[in-house]
């Protein structure tokens, strides 16, 4: 059974700020290395966010702005759109400021790394046309990477991105051995199935699945279901196979396949022939 939670962003920490928790491990006594906080600007509205993470970063859900970190860097200001990832590694509060249209941000602090090893400072923004973004070949579930492999940041305790179901939209079954999978979403509404029971999933609700919970979604409804999707810490499949195996390793991701890539058989059997050609 997943933990689903509804939470409430009606507190206020400064005027015009609206906020609250998203997801936190208090919420639900489970020992996952994430925190996620939705903090929602009046226009013209300055909100000042500790930063607690080994690995920050803050997710545009709507509306535009600017930010500042500190310790802060002279001249240095980010400026946010709708969609747009701003990563901060080494810094202990982000200062964001709404524009006309306000600023509505997710708020996600990673807190997975060993404590003895500081945190290499960064602080990098990326628009929303510089992120991966990738369409399924199986349906039209579209997906936009914010903090991946992809993603240059050197991300190592978490991974996150925003996924699009449209109507009729589903997923393949599958499960993490290794890292809790951890969901916010963003709008409409769809099915969570865990071990082949359905959940209700409706916006702002949020939900865990646990490590080795088989668990797939589907829109049944009419509008699009979007949420955004934490791995933490992240899934460690391929680096554990090509470290246990100790020969030739290539390492080939395919973001929309499904488990052995039975929907890609087309793209991976090639592949995976030219490659003992010339290794064997």
């Amino acid at each position: 059974m997943p933990w689903i939670c509804t939470p409430d962003f009606s507190g206020g920490c400064a005027e015009g700020v609206h906020s609250g928790p998203w997801f936190h491990p208090d919420m639900w006594d489970e020992p996952v290395p994430l925190t996620v906080m939705r903090r929602r600007l009046d226009p013209g509205t300055t909100d000042r966010i500790p930063l607690h993470g080994r690995e920050n970063f803050a997710y545009v859900i709507a509306g535009s702005g600017t930010a500042l970190a500190t310790p802060e860097a002279e001249g240095e200001r980010f400026t946010l759109g709708a969609e747009s990832v701003l990563w901060l590694t080494g810094c202990d509060q982000m200062s964001a400021r709404a524009g006309p249209d306000g600023l509505d941000l997710l708020v996600a602090e990673a807190t997975g790394l060993e404590p003895d090893i500081p945190p290499f400072p960064a602080r990098k923004a990326f628009d929303a046309g510089e992120l991966p973004h990738l369409v399924s070949t199986r349906d039209t579930r579209d997906r936009l990477d914010l903090v991946t492999e992809n993603v240059p940041v050197g991300a190592r305790a978490v991974r996150a991105d925003r996924i699009t179901y449209h109507p009729g939209d589903t997923a393949a079954p599958h499960y993490h051995t290794d890292c809790h999978h951890v969901f916010c979403v963003l709008a409409g509404s769809g099915l969570l199935y865990t071990d082949g029971e359905a959940n209700r999933l409706t916006a702002p609700d949020s939900a865990l699945v646990g490590p080795g919970e088989v668990h797939w979604f589907e829109n049944d409804a009419g509008k699009e279901f979007s949420f955004v999707e934490f791995w933490a810490p992240p899934p460690a499949h391929g680096e554990r196979i090509a470290a246990e195996y100790g020969g030739p390793v290539t390492t080939v991701i395919y973001p929309d396949g499904v488990h052995i890539l039975n929907n890609l058989w087309y793209q991976a059997r090639p592949l995976v022939a030219d490659w003992l050609a010339e290794t064997l």
